[in-house]
């Protein structure tokens, strides 16, 4: 008897892993319960607080990085992040003291995703290296959340001391405004921002 509670109990725990895959498996592919993955720690790059800066104008970003995320179907690992905007000595948004909210997970956060993009889709990089990782997030905007953007990342592989990359804010398509009048872009403008690692 005890021999067979053992055998069920070793199959119960092997059962209960997730199966591990890499970020860039069609989630069709594998099955429910399955672990999305960084396997490659690619992400890591750009977890951190970057600043862009002008003599007007200040964007803040702050990003994390969350390990094993359940999304209803799956596990994955994931970037979240918050920020705040600063246009001629004006806060204009600032989402920063959300990043330390415990009740907002996930894909809430105003920054969030994991979607690894080849070098030329949603925005062209003439320069990107064909070998290099450039990522897409969710980026919202709270006051605007009907509005759909995104923006993307790319760490700046010869630029190490500070740490650079590049945020690009960009609509995606199909946005159907609330009302008339309703603002189209968010209150950060859309456009390339380089950020310096703080």
């Amino acid at each position: 008897m005890k021999n067979i509670v053992a055998v069920i109990t070793i199959l119960l725990t092997l059962s209960c892993k997730a199966q591990i895959v890499p970020l860039d498996t069609d989630e069709w592919e594998v099955p429910s319960g399955s672990y999305f993955k960084d396997i490659q720690n690619e992400m890591d790059k750009f977890v951190g607080t970057w600043a862009y800066t002008t003599q007007n104008e200040t964007l803040t970003l702050t990003i994390q990085k969350r390990q094993m995320v359940y999304t209803g179907k799956h596990y994955e690992d994931l970037l979240i992040g918050e920020y705040h905007y600063v246009k001629n000595g004006v806060e204009i948004i600032n989402t920063l003291p959300l990043l330390n909210d415990n009740m907002i997970i996930g894909h809430n956060h105003n920054i969030s995703g994991n979607f690894f993009i080849p070098i030329n889709l949603f925005v062209n990089c003439n320069n990107c290296s064909p070998s290099e990782k450039r990522i897409k997030l969710h980026f919202s905007d709270p006051q605007r959340d009907y509005l759909s953007v995104s923006i993307i990342l790319r760490y700046l592989l010869n630029e190490s001391n500070p740490n650079k990359m590049t945020a690009t804010v960009f609509a995606n398509d199909g946005v159907m405004l609330p009302y008339d009048g309703a603002p189209t872009s968010p209150r950060v403008p859309y456009g390339e921002y380089l950020m310096v690692k703080q």
